[in-house]
């Protein structure tokens, strides 16, 4: 029995070697970030400027795809379908958590299929309406949706634009519908356009579009003031108790892709947030850098799917 064990061992050898070795050597070509926002949404500004420090830590480029859609789900299905070696990686944020509550025909299970690469920032969202709109504050839309039901826009069902949207709604009463988007941008033109008649967004994109005189920021999500708007109340500050949401971005990878693959993607993640230039880029809109190891992000995200449960009982939303 031991000559057989030894020479399992022996002949297992070879593997574990390679194995060892490819990890130590990864990456030998360029990566393949995927992300489930069109360009130009706070995801895929978020992703760039991670992909580009990482890809110079790596030493290989880290190419952004975008790969919009179903709220990210479209993104998923294509890195689950790539090989797990650490190759492809994706991009996700809040409404990854919040799709095994909306929709039945998921081909992935969202924790045991995915392994947490690192949670890189949260950001709370901000409270829009049209500069040209006579809402003044939350009051206002409450009265306004008295006359006539208002309409909300997001960048998909389950993104986050989705869910503090539908916070606010039940924590005022009034009455509101989702217009879903392929998108943040997207939804946020349409805001500018007067087609629909508030929006949470992204502070980038609210700083953005109001120096432009489009929008008009109304309170950001956060318990406290963000200091990329300090002059913007929190919804908190205008009477509504417990009111608070931040949006979150982090890496995943496909759950077979090698531990230490894994892990050397994490701590060249937890480098670059180190790094001044990237720092001051990520952080410019209000956001907290985050990091962390594969360990706790999986463990946030078991969380989060578990916290999104009740929010999708009380919205009385139904799996697509």
């Amino acid at each position: 029995m031991l000559k057989s064990a030894l020479r399992s061992w022996v002949l297992g050898l070879p593997l574990l070697i390679a194995g060892t070795a490819s990890a130590a050597d990864f990456p030998t070509r360029p990566l393949k970030l995927l992300v489930g926002s069109p360009p130009g949404a706070s995801t895929d500004t978020y992703a760039r400027i991670i992909a580009e420090a990482l890809g110079k830590w790596l030493g290989q480029s880290v190419l952004i795809e975008n790969r919009t859609g179903a709220s990210g789900i479209i993104a998923t299905n294509t890195m689950l379908n790539s090989p797990a070696d650490g190759y492809t990686l994706q991009f996700i944020y809040t409404s990854y958590t919040l799709a095994p509550h909306l929709y039945k025909d998921l081909k992935y299970d969202s924790l045991k299929d995915v392994a947490g690469v690192s949670l890189v920032v949260t950001s709370p969202l901000a409270l829009v309406v049209n500069s040209a709109s006579p809402v003044k504050g939350i009051p206002d839309l409450v009265a306004m949706s008295k006359k006539r039901s208002l309409n909300f826009g997001s960048a998909g069902i389950g993104s986050g634009g989705h869910l503090t949207g539908e916070m606010l709604r039940l924590a005022t009463g009034m009455s509101a519908q989702h217009v879903p988007y392929r998108g943040a941008a997207p939804a946020a033109a349409a805001l500018a356009g007067g087609d629909i008649d508030f929006a949470f967004v992204a502070q980038i994109t609210a700083k953005e579009l109001t120096a432009a005189g489009k929008l008009r920021p109304i309170a950001v999500t956060s318990t406290k003031r963000s200091p990329a708007m300090p002059d913007v109340p929190t919804v908190q500050e205008l009477g509504i108790k417990d009111y608070e949401f931040l949006n979150w971005f982090g890496v995943v990878a496909p759950g077979k892709t090698p531990r230490e693959i894994v892990e050397k993607i994490n701590r060249g993640i937890v480098e670059v947030l180190k790094q001044p230039d990237v720092r001051k880029r990520l952080t410019s809109d209000g956001s907290d850098l985050v990091g962390g190891t594969p360990a706790e992000f999986d463990v946030f995200l078991a969380a989060d799917i578990a916290k999104w449960g009740k929010l999708v009982n009380d919205i009385g939303l139904k799996k697509e």
